[in-house]
């Protein structure tokens, strides 16, 4: 069990995360039925699941909603924003297309969000502006290529990161629309209610049944428009107190680099990008680890350097999260 959970959870609360993260059940009851498989009572589970959540170590349970069906661009940007990194993150704090804002330990860069827009215009127009009004003057924008994974799991046995079974991303979802899908169910499960009867609310809204909810969700996942479901952690807050990105600069194109970066069953996610402006980073296949120790993210460093063997490698490591509670 990962170091610095051992007083928040017991065997059968780490089982049955455990089994909410890793064999999710597609069935109108899957926190009973996953408390079933580890020998609690279904009201104990959903009881203790709301404690966990009032502690902020589970964050929801539902679906990841894939941002290429919702018609937007999103790039990682990376900002040498010096003693005024604060300044800065307050700029983004309230914008919810901003999913991740963190200090790293690069020595240039060392603001580092994940920002989405409809456009690239209006992505690199916000960016801009944000880092004129801190007189942040060298930033770079590294836009999405191509996702070849992403699922953020977490083993609580081995006290580091390793992703699910759906961690394949489909680049081009279908339109709601094209589906014959309500625009607002993939909304509406991305965070379900702590309940026997998780779907109920979805069915309630949209005036169908809860079977007819669940064929509406197996259909949009397997069409990539929903994705990784199951349990979400504060892996913090789970113990896993150590993250980076691990960025490598690869021979070729970087195809082949990130193919093999996503075989790594402790990447939770991994991009290839194109930098703007052009040629400003050449780190462009990029994945990342959660870890209860920087030893364990070298570790993985070392494995991945090994594997998909990039002409360079390093691993950019968090040392705040400037957006802290939000629900990605």
């Amino acid at each position: 069990m990962a170091s610095g959970m051992a007083q928040l959870l017991s065997e059968k609360d780490i089982d049955l995360l455990m089994e909410l993260q890793y064999n999710f059940q597609l069935t109108p009851d899957p926190i009973g039925d996953a408390a079933r498989s580890v020998g609690l009572s279904p009201e104990k589970a959903v009881e203790r699941l709301k404690e966990l959540a009032k502690a902020g170590i589970v964050k929801r349970i539902g679906f990841y909603y894939n941002y290429r069906a919702q018609g937007k661009t999103a790039a990682l940007v990376a900002f040498a924003a010096g003693e005024r990194y604060r300044e800065l993150a307050n700029l983004f704090r309230g914008d919810p297309d901003v999913t991740h804002n963190y200090l790293r330990n690069h020595p240039v860069y060392n603001v580092w969000i994940v920002i989405k827009r409809p456009t690239r215009e209006e992505l690199l127009r916000a960016v801009d502006e944000a880092a004129r009004k801190v007189d942040v003057k060298d930033w770079i924008a590294l836009f999405s290529r191509k996702t070849y994974k992403l699922s953020v799991k977490y083993d609580l046995r081995e006290g580091i990161s390793r992703s699910g079974r759906y961690w394949r991303v489909e680049e081009k979802p279908p339109k709601l629309e094209d589906l014959g899908v309500d625009p607002l169910l993939p909304r509406l499960v991305r965070v379900l209610h702590l309940n026997l009867n998780p779907y109920s609310h979805a069915a309630e809204r949209l005036g169908i049944s809860v079977d007819e909810v669940l064929s509406q969700v197996k259909l949009l996942l397997d069409k990539g428009v929903l994705m990784d479901p199951g349990l979400a952690l504060d892996g913090h807050k789970a113990g896993f107190t150590e993250n980076a990105m691990v960025v490598m600069e690869p021979e070729g194109g970087g195809e082949e680099t990130c193919v093999r970066a996503a075989e790594l069953p402790y990447s939770t996610h991994v991009v290839l990008r194109e930098s703007y402006p052009p040629g400003a980073w050449r780190h462009i296949c990029y994945f990342m680890v959660h870890a209860t120790s920087k030893e364990r993210i070298n570790m993985v460093l070392e494995e991945a350097k090994a594997k998909c063997r990039p002409r360079d490698a390093m691993a950019i490591f968090s040392l705040e999260d400037l957006k802290p509670g939000y629900i990605r």
